[in-house]
């Protein structure tokens, strides 16, 4: 018999709770129905269980139902918490792995075309007054 065999197995803690999932950060746009209506807002990450979402309108309570909307995904859930323009959502089902990863691509992408789009305005922004010529003498 090795070393090996004799010493004991302990098991690693298991993750429970609002952290038990790995969040993707996002920071994209979205929008969430609340009793308000409507509301455009910030998707600040993104788990199987939750999210976090930042509004500039009038925060929900902890307890209220909510349904969050972006890039194809229509999931409902929960306030869990709301401080400052942030709150926390805690999902009724949790969303499939793959749609997670799928957002997160979609949000890459819109990344990455948005930062094109803003090297070719830098392109085309002119160097000084149209129409105006500098002359040597």
């Amino acid at each position: 018999m090795n070393a090996r065999s004799c010493q004991p197995i302990i098991p690693l803690p298991r993750l429970t709770g609002r952290r038990a999932m790995p969040r993707v950060r996002l920071y994209i746009p979205a929008k969430v129905l609340l009793l308000q209506g409507h509301k455009n807002c910030l998707l600040d990450d993104l788990s199987q269980s939750g999210a976090r979402v930042t509004i500039a309108a009038k925060l929900p309570m902890p307890g209220a139902g909510v349904v969050l909307t972006t890039q194809g995904l229509e999931v409902f859930g929960s306030v869990v918490w709301s401080q400052g323009a942030r709150f926390g959502i805690v999902f009724e089902e949790p969303l499939p792995l793959h749609e997670v990863v799928r957002v997160r691509h979609l949000a890459d992408a819109r990344g990455d075309h948005e930062r094109a789009q803003a090297r070719r305005h830098e392109r085309g922004f002119p160097r000084g007054r149209p129409g105006l010529r500098v002359h040597s003498s």
